[in-house]
């Protein structure tokens, strides 16, 4: 046996080369993120490193103010998303501790080119440690000699996709990587499980947005198709957008809903934004690399004379994470349709399938527990077909709710029912104006602060921007959120110099308390509800048209004088109408 020099390996695979080979359970705290993006350009990619903000950030379409971001998710849906968002960023920590890879030059090539190609030495050091890189000292005739494993030439390979795929090193070496690092081979046989269920689906929306199908290994590396996937970026969902890039894409954020969490949106959204970046980098290659770093990154490698990725992956513009997107998507793709040539035997994989579903309607607020006895199935059920639903309970609007194909007129039957026990549960929404406080809020709406605050994910004494739509839970919620009110304080020595200031508010909060038990006293059997005020409207009309007298509605929102009080297109009011069916949705009055 002939001992080969340890300065030669050294040379030849680097100090770190078998780095990867271990079971990294925790991230490096030295290493960046890789997957999910770097700082997005002009458009945004879809996931971005938090600490390096876009060169043009985009506003929603919309034009209305971006929902508190800090809102956190129920806790019993957090609790998945964090489940979901370890399980990426283990594979992202080990893959950090790759070395960097140079378009199809890597430590091993560029060591070995000083040899030569004929060299007695590399030709020993392939021997010596081909099983750990995937490589065999002679490559059979008809096979690929970077990816032997496979029983056909490369010609044969790119006839089985309809993207661009290569066998180069860097390919290679990411082939590696999921199936010989024993915990990113753990993770990869789950994504094997769940590709079965979404790339059907996603092959068929890719197919009808105009894109090749296989671009459905994107959404595989980016999140291994898991939806509540959320990057340390903030990047969201199986095709992992940032807020403004999902947004400019329709996709609705706020505190009800993401929607970069639904399959099916998420993956038309990433279709078209897709294209955009195909039609401005005219190579499929170049638009990939575009979702992941933001397309300004291509075109200031443009404006260095750089046309192809692989002369990019050798410059200086990428960083090492867009440098190894574009290989590791290939190798994905290569493994996800050959498994079994790479040892991914089909004992060790789960297929998931794809729940068919139907869509009800439902008009108000209501929690999940409730529409699972309707259609009689289970909350998990309802979650996972709706993984859009930041809280188990729908928003306070009309929602169409997915339900397990057959069970809508199961529903249709229960729901009636059902739906007379929601009585009780009703929110109202509210349209931040200029100069109004939370406090200010929870006073007009009779409600304690604490309880928006919590139900809207924002902190009491926070200034919220003018146009910002928020939450007021009614009735029992909001009286169930509320602390027990503290005893009267001691009046203060008359000799303060504020004391009579004091008074005056204690005497008004005293006012506020009692008008607030004789409106509950006023229409004890009903629900509270508002009504925004639209041009044309006056007292009058809004009062005949829910069927209550005009002293009642001026009762309930603290009106004195009726003939003087100024009434503002877009004022909430609070109404307690005769009859449910004067509403079709909380807080939005049905048009006369």
């Amino acid at each position: 046996m002939k001992v080969v020099p340890l300065c030669a390996i050294a040379m030849l695979f680097g100090s770190s080369a078998f780095a990867i080979d271990s079971d990294p359970t925790t991230p490096a705290p030295a290493s960046p993120a890789p997957a999910v993006s770097e700082a997005p350009a002009v458009p945004s990619a879809p996931g971005s490193q938090a600490a390096q903000p876009p060169d043009d950030k985009l506003a929603p379409e919309s034009g209305q103010p971006e929902p508190e971001a800090d809102a956190p998710d129920e806790a019993a849906i957090e609790k998945e998303v964090q489940a979901q968002s370890a399980e990426l960023e283990q594979v992202r920590a080990a893959e950090a501790r790759l070395p960097e890879n140079r378009g199809g030059e890597g430590p091993a090539s560029r060591a070995a080119s000083h040899l030569g190609l004929e060299s007695p030495l590399r030709q020993r050091l392939r021997d010596a440690f081909g099983r750990e890189l995937g490589l065999e000292r002679e490559t059979p005739v008809g096979r690929i000699a970077l990816i032997p494993e496979l029983d056909q030439d490369l010609q044969q390979l790119q006839s089985e996709y309809d993207i661009p795929i290569e066998a180069n090193e860097q390919v290679a070496a990411y082939i590696h990587f999921f199936r010989n690092v024993p915990l990113v081979r753990r993770h990869f046989v789950k994504w094997l499980g769940r590709s079965s269920k979404y790339i059907p689906v996603f092959r068929r929306i890719l197919h009808d947005e105009g894109l090749p199908e296989d671009t459905v290994y994107l959404a595989m590396i980016e999140s291994g198709f898991a939806n509540l996937v959320t990057s340390r970026a903030r990047a969201v969902g199986p095709w992992q957008f940032i807020s403004e890039t999902g947004r400019r894409m329709g996709l609705k954020q706020d505190f009800w809903v993401d929607e970069r969490r639904d399959p099916e949106k998420s993956a038309r959204a990433a279709a078209r934004f897709l294209k955009e970046l195909y039609g401005q980098t005219g190579d499929w290659r170049l638009a990939w690399a575009g979702y992941n770093a933001g397309v300004g990154k291509i075109f200031h490698a443009f404006s260095k004379g750089q046309r192809d990725f692989w002369e990019m992956a050798r410059g200086q513009v990428l960083k090492k994470e867009t440098k190894g997107y574009v290989p590791k998507l290939m190798a994905c793709a290569i493994i996800a349709k050959h498994p079994e040539a790479f040892g991914f035997k089909k004992e060790q994989i789960e297929p998931e399938k794809w729940e068919e579903y139907e869509e009800v309607t439902v008009s108000k607020a209501t929690p999940l527990s409730i529409l699972a006895q309707a259609a009689e199935v289970s909350v998990p059920v309802l979650l996972d077909l709706n993984p859009e639903l930041r809280r188990t309970c729908t928003p306070p609007r009309p929602y169409r709710i997915k339900v397990p194909k057959g069970q809508s007129e199961v529903f249709a039957q229960n729901w009636p029912t059902l739906s007379e026990s929601m009585g009780k549960l009703a929110f109202a929404q509210h349209r931040v104006s200029r100069g109004e406080s939370l406090r200010l809020i929870a006073r007009s709406f009779h409600v304690d602060q604490s309880s928006i605050a919590r139900m809207n994910g924002i902190r009491v004494g926070r200034r919220i921007k003018p146009g910002t739509e928020i939450v007021i839970p009614m009735n029992s919620l909001a009286r169930e959120s509320v602390a027990p009110a503290s005893p009267e304080p001691e009046p203060l020595p008359t000799k303060s110099p504020h004391a009579h200031r004091i008074q005056l508010a204690r005497s008004q909060a005293g006012s506020a308390r009692k008008a607030k038990a004789m409106r509950l006293a006023a229409a004890p059997n009903r629900v509270p509800s508002t009504v925004q005020v639209r041009a044309g409207d006056s007292l009058w009309t809004i009062a005949q048209r829910f069927g209550v007298a005009l002293q009642e509605l001026c009762r309930w929102n603290g009106i004195r004088n009726p003939r003087r009080f100024k009434l503002q297109v877009g004022r909430a009011l609070v109404v307690y109408p005769r009859h449910a069916a004067a509403f079709n949705t909380v807080g939005t009055a049905r048009a006369g």
